[in-house]
């Protein structure tokens, strides 16, 4: 019998060590801020050594950068391709990520917290945020101008603002549902989606 490659063992160490430290930091991050939080105590929660932590991060900055990618690649609400027309699903699409939330509370508040952290302030953080909100801005309005071309949004909306509105209606429900986990986030968003579509559809509106 041939033993398995050393290589690829401690390679899978290393991402499992690296998925313990980014839980870690999520979990404390989504309680006491990114300022709040020490290297320290994430090695501690994560059963690493410090060093061994900043083998894999060697700063602050790093780590919270990976914390994001790990969000990003989990919580995505608006996952069509550029080239796809979703029409109205957009308003679906909204109804499914909050219903996500409570499986992955720690990664809702921790990003909250990271962009009440970082509002005023000017740092590679709080660029990439205000990057990541332009480019969903961009997006949704994309998707809300293909579909007032086919027809099924009416003509009156300005697709921009309307994608303003929608990302401000989720960012609030989040920070709402955070301070209340008893919320039914998912039934409020379910029943805004709908009368967002009775009044957005193109052709006669309902009473």
């Amino acid at each position: 019998m041939t033993s398995g490659d050393p290589g690829q063992g401690a390679a899978a160490r290393g991402r499992a060590r690296r998925e313990r430290i980014l839980e870690a930091a999520t979990y404390f991050i989504a309680r006491h801020g990114a300022r709040g939080t020490s290297l320290a105590q994430i090695a501690e929660q994560a059963g690493v050594s410090q060093p061994g932590l900043i083998y894999h991060y060697n700063t602050k900055e790093l780590l919270l950068h990976a914390v994001l990618d790990r969000r990003d690649e989990r919580e995505r609400y608006f996952t069509w391709d550029d080239d796809d027309r979703p029409g109205l699903e957009v308003f679906t699409a909204v109804v499914e990520a909050v219903g996500r939330w409570p499986d992955d509370s720690d990664m809702v508040g921790m990003h909250t917290v990271l962009v009440a952290e970082n509002a005023s302030e000017d740092n590679a953080i709080s660029e990439r945020l205000r990057g990541a909100y332009e480019a969903g801005v961009e997006k949704v309005a994309l998707a809300l101008a293909r579909a007032q071309e086919d027809g099924v949004l009416r003509e009156d909306v300005d697709p921009r603002c309307k994608a303003m509105e929608i990302l401000a209606f989720v960012n609030g429900l989040e920070t709402a549902w955070l301070a209340n986990r008893s919320m039914p986030a998912q039934e409020i968003a379910a029943q805004w989606a709908r009368d967002q579509l009775r009044t957005l559809r193109n052709g006669p509106r309902s009473a």
